[in-house]
């Protein structure tokens, strides 16, 4: 089917509904296959990208319960009076009709968001406590529980949709459909009513993302990556005293909130870029380069209330059923001054831009379009995308978290005291970090770090592959599914890197160190001396051991497999279960394999 027989045929199907709200579909219908041929696409992937027309005029006639031959019938019979009636009628199921698919279009992708991060904590549960067995069952079923959950949540959200950080009246400021600028004096002093307001109106979003933080089981050393924001007396008591530090940190966002001035922006389909501003007050200009049509659908607000700054796009046009949010170009450029109390931004297509800002919190969500940061101070940052990328430079932050469901995070100069970095089927890949805590995931992406210093390190990935060059640590946990990993440079106190099927490859100069993977080839490089514990099932081990010949202690046990030594000149073949000495028995090596060998060399 190609693009004039499909609008043909929807015409026919929508014959039976109010002739303007049939001419306002089938326009945007051609819009749509005016963006999809712009992008390469042919009439007939375009049709099939659509959908079956029977199922769209299905749910639109439910919607008006009405039939155009009984109208006609009625019309004649009735009088003035039950004909206007008739139309009061048809006007009210117009806008039932608008308003549900105003809700389509203000889902909450935050809320879904923070479902993917939740199975994301299942999957490293599962994978960190889970006997290996059954491991891979379990993400399975983990995985289809959050699908599951997260389509039920989508049905019921388009039905009712519930309240929300950005749920504030709109509708009483001023729009404006042509491109205008506004300033904000935020030094003046509010009132204490309007105060309070604005404190209510930050917080509100303060209380539903640490809710839903509350009910995640933290795990040592990943306490305060999860859900906590205060700073910690030190790296370790941060994770043994998880209680403690949660009513610290609760204290700590209380006080914060309403003591500088805030923001809060939705821009629904618009570019927005946030920057320093350059006269000490919150400028904010609106852009709206789209056709004629596009300009008459959206309009721009801003206002102030006490000491908060709204802004953003609200709908004012007829519904459009299938609007391609691609086809806008709608810029909304702010300039902030330092010392913001909360800013929060908001889009579901456009791109999101922050640079050289500084505030008390920031938290960024997007759907389809890319966050990118440059030379951000905060004390919490956090960035929440469904589809599209975030790219992180020169941040310094307290808590600082990122998350993308299908897009890649890039992060680079980054220093926070927590840092979490996680990506569902995107990679993950940072430089030059410094953090007290540390928790970086995937499920199918694979994670590359360069250059990081940490006290507590928690790397995790399902399918991936993990790669970390120059790394000091307190204590890291890098562990991976069917992925393999690839440690250089490592320095710090205690090292465990664990894989199912995949190879471990690790340089090392730690004091403590486990090494295994159940099928994989494990394959360490030790400087210095160590105490080491390493095995394989199926795989070989083979240790490389630098001590300045200062002896080792190795505790072996193999099933099929045998013992290999080949140090300081001494070789020994065809070793079996046992323990076996030598020198100053500098290095104590716990090693076992089931059907593969085991190697140790100088």
């Amino acid at each position: 089917m190609n693009k004039t027989e499909y609008l043909n045929a929807l015409k026919k199907a929508l014959k039976d509904i109010d002739e303007s709200v049939m001419e306002e579909i089938v326009s945007d219908y051609e819009e749509h296959f005016q963006a999809g041929m712009e992008n390469g696409k042919s009439e007939e992937q375009i049709c099939e990208d659509l959908g079956a027309i029977d199922d769209l005029v299905e749910e639109i006639k439910e919607v008006y319960n009405t039939d155009k031959k009984e109208d006609k019938k009625q019309d004649k019979k009735q009088d003035k009076e039950d004909k206007e009636s008739n139309d009061d009628q048809t006007n009210t199921k117009n806008n039932t009709f608008k308003e549900w698919y105003s809700n389509i279009h203000n889902i909450d992708g935050e809320k879904i968001g923070d479902m993917i991060n939740s199975a994301l904590d299942s999957a490293g549960d599962a994978i960190s406590k889970i006997d290996v067995n059954e491991i891979s069952h379990t993400l399975k079923n983990t995985l289809d529980q959050a699908t599951s959950s997260i389509s039920s949540f989508a049905d019921s959200y388009l039905r009712n949709q519930g309240p929300g950080p950005f749920d504030f009246d709109k509708r009483n400021a001023e729009g404006y459909k042509e491109n205008v600028s506004k300033s904000y004096d935020v030094s003046e002093e509010p009132e204490e009513a309007s105060e309070n307001k604005a404190s209510h109106d930050t917080e509100s979003d303060e209380e539903s993302y640490d809710d839903i933080q509350a009910g995640a089981k933290n795990e040592a050393g990943e306490t305060g990556a999860e859900s906590h924001g205060a700073e910690p007396a030190g790296g370790g008591k941060s994770s043994e005293e998880p209680g403690a530090k949660a009513d610290e940190s609760e204290d700590v966002n209380s006080q914060k909130a309403g003591t500088g001035p805030n923001l809060i922006v939705d821009g629904i389909c618009a570019d927005i870029t946030v920057q320093k501003s350059s006269n000490g007050k919150i400028n904010i200009s609106y852009e709206n380069n789209g056709n004629e049509r596009q300009k008459e659908m959206y309009e721009f607000y801003s206002y102030k209330e006490g000491n908060t700054v709204y802004a953003g796009l609200r709908r004012v046009g007829k519904a459009v059923f299938l609007s391609n949010l691609k086809l806008y170009s709608i810029h909304i450029n702010i300039e902030i001054p330092d010392h913001m109390g909360n800013v929060n931004i908001r889009t579901a297509s456009g791109n999101i831009m922050i640079t050289n800002v500084n505030s008390d919190r920031i938290i960024v969500t997007a759907a389809s379009g890319d966050v990118l940061t440059d030379q951000v101070y905060a004390t919490d940052f956090r960035i929440k995308n469904s589809s599209g990328d975030i790219r992180l430079d020169d941040v310094n932050s307290i808590q600082m978290s990122a998350g993308t469901m299908s897009g890649d995070i890039k992060a680079n100069n980054i220093e926070a005291k927590f840092l979490t970095l996680r990506s569902s089927s995107g990679n993950v890949s940072a430089g030059n970090i410094t953090a007290d805590v540390i928790d970086n995931s995937s499920l199918s992406g694979s994670l590359d770090i360069v250059n990081m210093k940490a006290s507590e390190c928690k790397i995790r990935s399902t399918s991936g592959d993990i790669d970390i060059n120059e790394f000091t640590i307190n204590n890291a946990d890098v562990s991976s599914i069917s992925g393999n990993i690839k440690l250089r440079q490592i320095i710090g106190d205690g090292l465990r890197a664990s894989s199912t099927s995949g190879n471990i490859t690790a340089e090392i100069n730690v004091k403590r160190c486990h090494a295994s993977s159940k099928s994989g080839n494990v394959e360490v490089k030790c400087n210095g001396d160590i105490i080491l514990e390493s095995g394989s099932t199926s795989g070989n081990v083979n240790i490389t051991l630098k001590n300045y010949n200062n002896g080792y202690c190795i505790k072996s046990r193999t099933t099929s497999g045998a013992l290999y030594i080949n140090y300081d000149n001494m070789h020994q073949r065809n070793l079996k279960t046992g323990t076996y000495t030598y020198g100053n028995q500098g290095s104590e090596l716990i090693v076992s394999s089931v059907s593969g060998d085991i190697h140790l060399a100088d």
